[in-house]
């Protein structure tokens, strides 16, 4: 029996996928929401760390005991078989892929979802930088390698214009320029950085919403170059 697809089941048949950040709690709700819904997708590709001792391939096996993909091995376990997984790290270059796994990611991805990111609140302003302002450099500058590309889509947070009464679906300019910032952060050492970060904030309350603004900003200059989308979910 054929079963319809839905327009986007269709659109993401036969798609190749290629997710940072599955590990984190909109990842993991990405990637079960795709296996299980969109089953004539290709293949999802995952890059993860190490951690406490544990490869990427041990994380991901610990990822699937968890309540959420239970679902999934219930009624379609079969989709499991299409998630890859490559160690790798936003805080590397290249995201830490070299070889056949990054011939393997440029050469068959999409679709690329740019979720990793630190949520550390008060975590001081060069992590926040190198994780989430860098790490959207380095997730670009692979997908500029990627032949078949559809769609970038960085995952924003709604949170990151706080100093907009409305916010509309558009980039704020900042007086900050993200290269300016990436190269303070790379001279400067933490505690000189530590000293002048209240000031460097402001109207922002803490680092991460303003390294994830800056992260909007070097998204949308890529805009004419690739086919970017920055999303922003109001509970990041």
């Amino acid at each position: 029996m054929t079963v319809d697809l839905s327009p986007v089941q269709e659109y993401y048949k036969d798609k190749t996928i290629f997710i940072t950040g599955a590990s984190g709690f909109m990842g993991k709700v990405l990637l079960e929401k795709l296996l299980y819904s969109c089953h004539s997708l290709k293949e999802v590709i995952i890059i993860c760390r190490p951690k406490r001792g544990k490869t990427a391939e041990t994380r991901l096996e610990e990822m699937y005991k968890l309540p959420i993909f239970q679902r999934i091995k219930d009624e379609r376990p079969h989709m499991l078989k299409k998630v890859t997984i490559y160690q790798g790290d936003v805080t590397f270059d290249l995201l830490g892929l070299s070889g056949d796994s990054l011939k393997h990611v440029t050469e068959n991805t999409n679709i690329v979802f740019h979720m990793a990111a630190t949520l550390k609140l008060e975590g001081n302003l060069r992590d926040a930088i190198d994780m989430n302002l860098v790490g959207t450099k380095r997730a670009l500058a692979v997908a500029k390698q990627m032949k078949n590309l559809e769609a970038f889509i960085h995952l924003s947070t709604a949170f990151c214009n706080c100093d907009q009464e409305v916010m509309y679906e558009k980039v704020y300019e900042f007086p900050h320029k993200p290269e300016d910032l990436i190269r303070m952060a790379e001279w400067m050492d933490v505690k000189t950085l530590d000293t002048i970060t209240p000031d460097l904030l402001k109207p922002h309350p803490n680092t991460y919403t303003y390294s994830k603004r800056l992260a909007e900003i070097l998204v949308r200059d890529h805009y004419e170059s690739m086919p970017v989308i920055i999303a922003r979910p109001q509970h990041r």
